[in-house]
This record gives C-alpha cells, sequence and structure tokens, in this order.
C-alpha cells in the first residue's frame, strides 16, 4: 500500500530566495502561453514578442513606481503576518481624500502646499480605514482577510455615491465623472534621457522616501522588530508584556498609511479624476500588489524587481490587442498564471513529499 506523507522542510532550499521568483515567472510565463494559445488560438511567438516589447515600454514606468509602492505596502501587513487584501480600498480612499483637495477645498489654488496635504491626508486616510479591519482582528478575533476585501467595496460604493451625487462634474459631457483637476495641482511628467513616460517626478520621489522610512521602521526600529516577531511568533511579544493586538492594529494601519499615499499618487499623476462607477474604472493595482510582493519573497531589496515585472505583464495584453492578438483582459491570464505557479513552487519550496510503502 503507497502512502503520501507531507514533512516540512528541515533546511531551505539552497537560493530559494532567487529560484523561487524566477521559476514561478517563467513558470507562469509558459502556461498562460499554453492557455491563450489553447482556449484563444494565439501564437506563442506573438505571445513573446508582446512580452518583450512590454519589457522595454516607456510606459511600464508608472506602473513600476505605482506598484513598488502598493508592494512595500502590502511587505509591512505581511512580514507581520497579516494578511491585507484592502490595499485597494485603502488606495481609493486617498483617491477620495486627495480628490477632495483637489477640486472642493481652498488648496486648489495653491499648488505646491494642495499637493503635500493631499499626500499626507491621503496617508491618514489609508491609515484609519486600514485600523478599522486591524481594531477587529486585534479586539474580536474577526479574520482580515474577508474583512479587507469586502471594505474595498465599501470604498468603491462610498465615492460612487459621491461621484454620482455632490462631486458630479458639470464639464464631463454627459459622462458621470467628477471635472478635471487642474494642471498646475497634477504631478509633473518624468523624463529619462529624453523618454518621455507616463510616470511622474512626485511618485518617483515619494518610492524612495517611502522606501527608506520603510526600510529603517523593519531593520533598525522597537516596532518594525515587534511587527517582525508577530509574523514569526506572537507568543515571544506575550511573553515580553508587549500588546500583540496593538502591535497587529499598527502593521496593518501603517500598511494603509502606505497604501493611501498610492491613491494620492494615482489620481495627481495619472486618471486626474473619479469616474462612475469606480469599480470598473480602476486598475486594480491594489490586488496586482499583492503579487509583487510575494514575488519580492517580502525582502524590501526585491520588491523594485517584482513591481517592475508584474508591471510588464499588465501591460503586456494592452500590447497583445494593439497587436490585434487577443484583448487586454489576457493580462489576467500571465498575472493568475504567475500567482498560481508561485504558490504551488512555494508550497514545494518549504513541503517535501514522500512515498511510503506499507506492506
Amino acid at each position: 500500500m503507497l502512502r503520501l506523507i507531507v514533512l516540512k522542510r528541515v533546511k531551505p532550499i539552497p537560493f530559494s530566495g532567487v529560484l523561487i521568483p524566477v521559476v514561478s515567472l517563467v513558470a507562469g510565463i509558459l502556461l498562460s502561453t499554453v492557455i491563450l494559445y489553447v482556449l484563444a488560438g494565439i501564437p506563442p511567438l506573438g505571445i513573446f514578442n508582446s512580452i518583450k516589447e512590454s519589457f522595454v515600454a516607456p510606459t511600464v514606468v508608472k506602473d513600476t513606481l505605482i506598484l513598488t509602492l502598493v508592494g512595500i505596502s502590502l511587505v509591512i501587513a505581511f512580514t507581520g503576518a497579516i494578511w491585507n487584501i484592502g490595499s485597494e480600498g485603502q488606495i481609493h480612499m486617498g483617491m477620495m481624500f486627495t480628490t477632495w483637495v483637489a477640486l472642493f477645498s481652498a488648496l486648489s489654488t495653491m499648488p505646491l502646499w494642495a499637493k503635500i496635504v493631499s499626500v499626507l491626508g491621503a496617508a491618514v486616510f489609508g491609515f484609519m480605514w486600514a485600523a478599522i479591519a486591524g481594531f477587529l482582528r486585534a479586539y474580536t478575533k474577526v479574520d482580515e482577510v474577508p474583512v479587507t476585501l469586502m471594505m474595498n467595496y465599501i470604498a468603491y460604493y462610498i465615492l460612487d455615491i459621491l461621484v454620482y451625487g455632490p462631486w458630479k462634474g458639470k464639464r464631463t459631457y454627459g459622462y458621470i465623472r467628477t471635472d478635471e483637476i487642474a494642471e498646475p495641482l497634477r504631478f509633473q511628467q518624468l523624463t529619462v534621457f529624453n523618454i518621455k513616460t507616463t510616470a511622474t517626478w512626485e511618485a518617483l520621489i515619494l518610492v524612495i522616501i517611502v522606501f527608506i522610512l520603510t526600510w529603517v521602521l523593519l531593520r533598525y526600529t522597537t516596532l518594525g522588530l515587534r511587527i517582525r516577531i508577530l509574523g514569526s511568533n506572537p507568543d515571544i511579544l506575550k511573553s515580553a508584556g508587549i500588546s500583540v493586538p496593538l502591535t497587529i492594529v499598527l502593521a496593518l494601519a501603517i500598511s494603509g498609511l502606505v497604501s493611501g499615499i498610492v491613491g494620492a499618487a494615482y489620481v495627481l499623476g495619472d486618471t486626474y479624476r473619479l469616474s462612475y462607477p469606480l469599480e470598473e474604472h480602476t486598475a486594480n493595482y491594489g490586488y496586482l500588489g499583492i503579487l509583487v510582493a510575494w514575488l519580492s519573497m517580502l525582502d524590501l531589496r526585491g520588491v523594485p524587481i517584482a513591481a517592475y515585472i508584474v508591471s510588464a505583464l499588465r501591460n503586456t495584453g494592452t500590447v497583445i490587442q494593439i497587436a490585434g492578438l487577443g484583448g487586454v483582459g489576457t493580462m489576467f491570464v500571465f498575472i493568475g498564471s504567475v500567482l498560481l505557479t508561485y504558490s504551488i513552487v512555494r508550497i514545494f519550496s518549504e513541503y517535501t513529499i514522500k512515498i511510503v510503502v506499507r506492506r
């Protein structure tokens, strides 16, 4: 009689921090190529050419910067084993505050102050929105995964009410959306070696600042140490007299803070307005950031690289559509395939399967 036994590996696979993301990426692309060829008839050569073009496209810079911020946000929470699936909602809370500042506050006539207040206020709104789920997890033991996921849709619908109602623009040509944010309040386009990109200077500065502050937080502060211990052995925190619930709330809230900043960068550097229904006019950065965090192996240094890869895969759908090979939705096949193969590879990297023969 054959019996399969699953055992946790005593020693990790050598170079797993590099091998797991690389194998997941290659296997995911190959899997998606097979799926698209079998189901949609898209030739593999056309897919590979689209992927190659996406990795060098100037438009990928914007998504890389945005997804780097989202990835950093989720690494903070995931390091503490707090599964923040609500970055999408936290981003949109930041978008809500930023839109209000740019269109309806007195600061709309003071561009520099409007940008500064928008970023800081968006961070506060993201912090508070995530803290709600943090309190529920910490003090009522409600799982943060469904809570943060449902809060994404609450954020969508709050903004839908605002855009359809009091925030509905006057110069929208029949569309249900807000007016555009004035040119002086927008982030400035980033040009590299005389090549125009869709990214902005302010977004680049925010990425650098947030990266450095997060590195310092997780590596050199008491709170960062507590978050890391929370993810490995929370009983140590209890034995040391440190509040585990408070650490949970702070880990999730700080994660939301960074996601809120993403909302400000997204509105002021890309959309310039909110459109109804919001859930159909979103780039899904909050969900894509989950893949970025996992591909980075929760190593902050790997987040920009993972963000670049995910951004290129996201852009591949657009390139395939332009080439007339398929719809833009093909990007979800790439993202889903990489996430699936990552999950499988990650399991086999931590566990081994042995076959035992019993007579």
